[in-house]
């Protein structure tokens, strides 16, 4: 692995052109305030089927690929069978060979050109964002089925995709500890729930399905399998004994549960069968067991404690999906919280909340936060 550390990765730009219902020209989102700073937390609002979805899978297409070593294929219909092409610009600041780079980074994918990119970063535009100067990388498809590296002589990108590519897998220190520099995304589909784990004699203390570092993460909806589940993580990280377990007790207790003395995580694991143990008044359940509010800020808050790194991008689908008003609330101040509690932490998140809209002003200046948002079809209900 190069001597490579990443002090900062925030996105700053993203274009999408004939993907998804973004059909017509180039739509472009920018993500950050009126100065022109990266925004650490931000929210993406339209009607269903406006392209929110589309949005996050194309950013986490993106992260993905940086730390493939060989893609085959892109993974979207509409790169792979069509003529769709992406790029999503990205501020950072890198540490390589003994000096401080910070540039901007723009990754694209997709039916591009030679010479062709959907933004061109001039002097100008670095300048407005305090960086020294603009590199590449991604994957051209020339022929369907042939992809084909961008800029493949950029010494700094190569290094850094390598770094990425070489950590694939490092398993974290601890939970919601990480000391790990390389960025990362966290994808939360929509539908967040706890489903029951099938097979109770199938629960071999094994390690879990997303365990270990990669340059991106999508939490599958329906993990019914033991290795996806939040079970298995749990008994994992209870077994490591490093006190990741307890950690995550903590964090679940503080979070979905408000320090509550009447509902909590218990602090010991059950051992036939294997699972997490949730104590509600003289009773006790499992994790699927939970309200649909409890559930998804249990998916989400156990997820990014396991799971990030110091640059963490948390991409969360329809952050209000299923939730009453006060969990919508509760929802978006825990993500605020996470914002303070990790710098180098970006939450956006997709809504059609009309409640979640208005506890979000962007003019009123809150603590350690850089709000942002963008409404694509300006035409809520």
């Amino acid at each position: 692995m190069s001597d490579m550390t990443v002090y900062e990765f925030q996105p700053l730009w993203l274009t999408l052109d004939r993907v998804g219902p973004f059909q017509g020209s180039p739509y472009e989102i920018d993500f950050t305030d009126e100065e022109n700073r990266p925004c650490n937390i931000f929210l993406l609002m339209s009607e269903n089927g406006r392209g929110k979805t589309t949005v996050l899978d194309c950013m986490t297409l993106l992260m993905r690929q940086l730390g493939e070593a060989d893609p085959e294929r892109f993974g979207h219909e509409d790169l792979d069978e069509g003529r769709g092409r992406i790029q999503l610009d990205v501020l950072t600041r890198i540490y390589w060979q003994g000096s401080d780079h910070r540039i901007v980074l723009s990754l694209l994918a997709g039916d591009i050109g030679e010479e062709t990119f959907l933004k061109v970063w001039d002097d100008a535009d670095l300048k407005r964002h305090g960086a020294e100067r603009w590199h590449r990388t991604g994957y051209r498809q020339r022929v369907r089925g042939r992809l084909v590296e961008i800029d493949r002589r950029d010494d700094l990108v190569q290094d850094l995709r390598h770094t990425l590519i070489d950590a694939s897998r490092m398993a974290p220190e601890g939970f919601a500890n990480s000391t790990l520099s390389l960025p990362t995304t966290l994808f939360f589909p929509a539908y967040r729930d706890i489903p029951p784990v099938l097979g109770i004699e199938e629960r071999p203390i094994i390690q879990p399905e997303h365990w270990g570092y990669r340059s991106a993460q999508e939490f599958a909806a329906h993990g019914t399998h033991w290795t996806e589940s939040l079970d298995n993580l749990l008994v994992w990280l209870a077994w490591l004994n490093n006190g990741s377990y307890e950690d995550a007790v903590k964090a679940v207790n503080e979070t979905v549960f408000g320090k509550s003395p009447d509902k909590f995580l218990a602090p010991e694991i059950r051992r036939v069968p294997p699972e997490a143990v949730v104590h509600s008044g003289d009773q006790t359940h499992r994790l699927d067991r939970l309200s649909s509010g409890e559930k998804n800020l249990a998916q989400l808050f156990l997820r990014i404690g396991a799971h990030s790194t110091r640059n963490t991008w948390v991409l969360v689908d329809e952050i209000d999906v299923h939730l009453h008003v006060r969990w919508q609330h509760k929802a978006l101040n825990l993500m605020k919280e996470q914002v303070r509690r990790q710098p180098g932490t970006t939450v956006i998140a997709a809504t059609h909340s009309i409640e979640i809209l208005e506890a979000f002003p962007l003019d009123i200046h809150e603590e350690d936060l850089i709000k942002g948002g963008w409404i694509i079809e300006d035409n809520l209900h």
